[in-house]
């Protein structure tokens, strides 16, 4: 297994990332990748995300995001 985000190979500690799945990357939000998969066309990561803040309560969530709607942190 190749982590596109990474670089790194093999199953290694959960990585630290950006997800933003609405293309605006301002509204980010803190994530860890678990695993990566590959389906027919493109790479997706399994993320747990938190989401919220300021005015808004936090909220979690998971699931396999797009490769393209997640970054490392910097």
């Amino acid at each position: 297994m190749h982590d596109q985000v990474t670089g790194s190979r093999g199953h290694a500690v959960p990585r630290h990332v950006w997800v933003c799945q609405t293309g605006r990357w301002h509204e980010r939000c803190p994530g860890l990748i678990l695993e990566w998969r590959r389906t027919a066309d493109r790479w997706e990561a399994l993320v747990v995300w938190a989401s919220g803040g300021g005015v808004r309560s936090w909220e979690l969530a998971h699931g396999w995001v797009r490769a393209e709607h997640v970054r490392p942190r910097d």
